[in-house]
């Protein structure tokens, strides 16, 4: 619950706003809603690096969020991280050369050792694939025969905004929605969360699936894999050589001086490897934070920008919802209770709707988040030009997309009960 308090802002004489737990914050002009309290579980050298981290996000955010750019994406950060990309597999290829030759052509054992490591190398760092396998083991692929009203809610959709149709649409029991493109012979899949859609109405899930569509428009999951060798690369490398065994596992021992000097040598790269890793993905996120604006305004040319936004709001507010879906339903109702108990809550919050969206700026703030928070992207839409609906969901419609939602939310009621069970 939030409150206003007679205390005024300091900068603007505001009243401001308060919520348990939080330290009260000016709606009007942001003063201290960059107070990011220290983490009582941390150490103050952590709580320092964490808080800094925080505050960068917040300035960060607020910048992109207030930019009149029509075309928020920028180049520079993308085109740096694309060159290391570039440079980071014509290092693997190197490797790969590098360690045959001296396999082949070189003596009969150290340049066959080192030929082995650098292949070795080269196999840890090898560029990789999204695999749709691993996907399939926790969704549920949902075909046009089995949910007919759906595929052509984004078919029509696809047709509104010129976007590439998905080949493939996967349920989950989550409460998110994204697009992958699988294999190197890419196939385009959706995945959105059930507990996601029971939280939606018709028009929000219009908004959610036109942002998604959006990224296949741009192609950004190709601008993911171009620059995916640059964001794990590092970090891949870093744990690689971190030191695993320490001294208390070999006990005084000549080992030992040889243990030590790699606890220096080894950690000391592992860390600068790990920094590295932390450079390079702080700007890779600035570049998926201005993306996803770029898909919210597909959102909005589907949805309108009211149901845009109400579609953020609801992002917002998940803190609230995650703790609604439980298994105390009856069993075949699982999907019409959980749907009436989360409208019922986001009715009940919409009263409180802003101030969760500037809690949601505090709680996101961070330079290495791949979203901005929810209250920065209703800032940058709201801002925008309002834009009516391209698609609109008739009632029919509505109501024939949640019975086809009803068997995977059946489903996940089943599966709570077998956790019970199991537990």
């Amino acid at each position: 619950m939030t409150t206003t308090v007679r205390t005024g802002c300091p900068h603007c004489d505001s009243p401001l706003t308060t919520a348990p737990g939080e330290a009260p914050w000016c709606a009007g002009c942001e003063w201290n809603l960059d107070h990011f309290p220290a983490d009582e579980r941390m150490s103050w050298f952590w709580n320092r690096i964490a808080g800094a981290d925080q505050r960068a996000g917040f300035r960060s955010d607020r910048l992109l969020a207030r930019s009149a750019d029509p075309e928020p994406v920028g180049h520079r950060g993308h085109r740096l991280l694309v060159a290391l990309s570039a440079a980071i597999v014509l290092a693997t290829l190197a490797a790969v050369a590098g360690g045959l030759w001296l396999i082949v052509a070189g003596g009969p054992f150290w340049p066959v050792v080192f030929g082995l490591v650098l292949l070795g190398l080269a196999w840890a760092v090898r560029p990789r694939f999204a695999r749709l396998r691993p996907l399939l083991k926790t969704s549920y692929r949902v075909d046009p025969a089995k949910a007919p009203v759906l595929h052509a809610l984004i078919e029509r959709i696809a047709a509104a905004l010129g976007t590439p149709r998905p080949d493939i649409v996967l349920f989950t029991f989550g409460w998110n929605a994204g697009v992958v493109v699988t294999g190197p012979r890419p196939r385009r899949v959706l995945v959105v969360g059930v507990q996601l859609l029971l939280a939606l109405r018709a028009e929000e899930l219009v908004a959610v699936l036109g942002h998604e569509l959006g990224h296949l428009a741009y192609a950004d999951n190709r601008r993911l894999l171009l620059t995916m060798p640059a964001r794990l690369t590092f970090g891949r490398l870093s744990e690689l050589v971190r030191p695993r065994v320490s001294a208390a596992d070999l006990g005084p021992s000549l080992q030992l001086i040889g243990l030590l000097a790699w606890q220096l040598t080894g950690g000391l790269l592992s860390w600068l490897l790990f920094a590295a890793h932390l450079a390079v993905n702080s700007v890779a996120a600035r570049d998926d934070r201005t993306v996803e604006l770029r898909a919210d305004e597909m959102a909005a040319r589907a949805a309108g920008t009211g149901a845009a936004l109400r579609a953020v709001d609801a992002l917002a507010t998940l803190p609230v919802l995650t703790e609604y879906v439980q298994h105390h339903v009856p069993k075949g109702e699982a999907a019409a209770t959980w749907r009436r108990m989360l409208r019922s809550v986001r009715e009940r919050e919409s009263a409180r709707a802003s101030a969760r969206r500037q809690l949601s700026i505090r709680a996101n703030a961070s330079l290495f988040a791949s979203h901005p928070a929810p209250g920065r992207r209703y800032q940058w839409l709201d801002g925008r030009p309002r834009v009516e609906a391209a698609v609109v969901v008739a009632e029919a419609e509505a109501e024939a997309l949640e019975r086809e939602i009803a068997p995977y939310a059946e489903a996940l009621h089943r599966t709570m009960l077998k956790e019970i069970v199991h537990d």
